[in-house]
């Protein structure tokens, strides 16, 4: 993992939880892509990814969270975002469209239920 960013995974109800914090941007958005992608095995019933702990996203990021999101819908899966609406990341994403606006969720327990619906 990049020097500026720290990804933590786990699982609640088959879902991947993946937690990134720091930044995310041009030398470490493939990186954890890959790195997501690798978590979500034939039994993943979707993806939950918590911004919480981000300070920084750019370009590359939402580049990163459409990937994510086009890759888990082709097979099915629920998306969702866990992110405060005060913070940097969800101004870049609110910028980026109305798509990542309807994947955001200010709880975890909130985006779960969202993938699992």
């Amino acid at each position: 993992m990049s020097d500026i960013a720290s990804l933590f995974v786990w699982r609640r109800r088959r879902v991947v939880i993946a937690a990134i914090t720091g930044e995310i941007d041009i030398s470490n958005a493939r990186e954890l892509e890959a790195e997501i992608v690798a978590e979500l095995d034939a039994g993943a019933a979707g993806l939950v990814i918590d911004l919480g702990g981000l300070g920084f996203l750019d370009g590359s990021g939402v580049h990163l969270l459409y990937r994510l999101a086009d890759r888990l819908n082709e097979r099915g899966l629920g998306f969702a975002l866990v992110l405060p609406e005060d913070s940097p990341p969800y101004r870049v994403l609110a910028l980026s469209g109305t798509r990542p606006r309807a994947w955001t969720h200010a709880r975890e327990d909130d985006a779960l239920s969202a993938v699992l619906r």
